[in-house]
């Protein structure tokens, strides 16, 4: 093979023939860095304004640039001016350059400059980055807030309630997707709703009171189920007092006492006479006394037709 050389002495280009002759590298890798080499210095064009018109396509353009990249060829760097705005700095080389670990980014002080993905003008959290939790995830998750310090004889009881409560809220969505909640609200949520089951409201009650009515636009389903527990929380059911009774006749004994014998079984006070019939009066009541010793003495012998009694003559 004869190679006829011609004298140049402007436009051309230096290339190694290290370069031209590399085993490693495609021929397109070559051609595009000796195209990319015979550019001037600081050219403002892109490599893909450089080769939007090639044969080899786009594609086979974006391979060669990996291969010099990988071969030290090219260098890309990436590089934030004072106004944020990122931009990709391409060096050239015509000796191959060892690979340079890369540097830590030293983190800047003071404010970002961008506005943080990921947060809505309201202050809640997208739903995308929260998504809702699952009924059996929620109980475990309430389950592990627990502390040992909060942990007493009701432990047990507070423990179920905590579980049911975030249960039910993560079953909200279900019948009301608008009342999604995330993981973080369902934990907020819950020592509140385990209140409403603490004072004997059924779960159905729980969920018909936080579901009917809605607005037609909830921005935060948070807020209003919140609003909701709180404003309409029942109040603490009264327990009934169990009077104790007397060990002698049964009697119920007097308020505060809780065991022993009533005031009559030890003679302190005299015993009752049997309760006259409610709407009786005193009169009445010793008219059938009368009655009752006439009748003991054999007296009267019973009563006539229309239910007065006769008497013996």
């Amino acid at each position: 093979m004869q190679v006829q050389r011609t004298k140049h002495t402007s436009g051309y280009t230096i290339v190694p023939n290290a370069v031209l002759q590399h085993r490693r590298l495609s021929l397109t890798a070559r051609g595009l860095l000796s195209l990319l080499l015979s550019q001037p210095n600081n050219t403002p064009a892109t490599v893909k304004e450089l080769t939007e018109d090639v044969a080899e396509g786009q594609k086979r353009v974006t391979n060669a640039m990996k291969e010099l990249q990988a071969a030290g060829y090219v260098v890309c760097t990436r590089v934030q001016n004072e106004r944020g705005h990122w931009s990709t700095h391409v060096t050239v080389f015509d000796v191959a350059q060892a690979a340079a670990e890369p540097e830590a980014e030293t983190p800047k002080v003071g404010r970002p400059k961008r506005r943080l993905a990921g947060i809505n003008p309201f202050g809640e959290k997208t739903l995308g980055k929260n998504p809702p939790v699952s009924p059996e995830a929620a109980t475990e998750v309430a389950d592990s807030e627990a502390t040992e310090g909060d942990r007493g004889e009701d432990a047990p009881q507070q423990s179920q309630e905590m579980g049911r409560a975030a249960a039910l809220l993560g079953r909200l969505s279900t019948a009301e997707p608008s009342l999604a909640l995330s993981p973080g609200d369902i934990l907020k949520l819950a020592p509140v709703a385990a209140q409403w089951l603490e004072r004997g409201v059924s779960e159905l009650q729980l969920r018909n009171e936080l579901t009917e009515g809605l607005p037609a636009k909830i921005k935060s389903p948070r807020r209003l189920l919140a609003d909701r527990l709180t404003r309409k929380m029942p109040p603490v059911p009264v327990k009934a007092e169990r009077m104790a009774e007397c060990g002698e006749c049964g009697r119920f004994l007097p308020r505060g006492q809780k065991a022993g014998i009533c005031t009559q079984c030890t003679g302190v006070a005299p015993a009752t006479h049997e309760p006259t019939t409610l709407g009786q009066t005193g009169e009445a009541a010793s008219l059938l006394d009368e009655i009752r010793q006439r009748r003991a003495a054999g007296r009267i012998k019973g009563t006539s037709r229309r239910g007065f009694a006769t008497a013996t003559v």
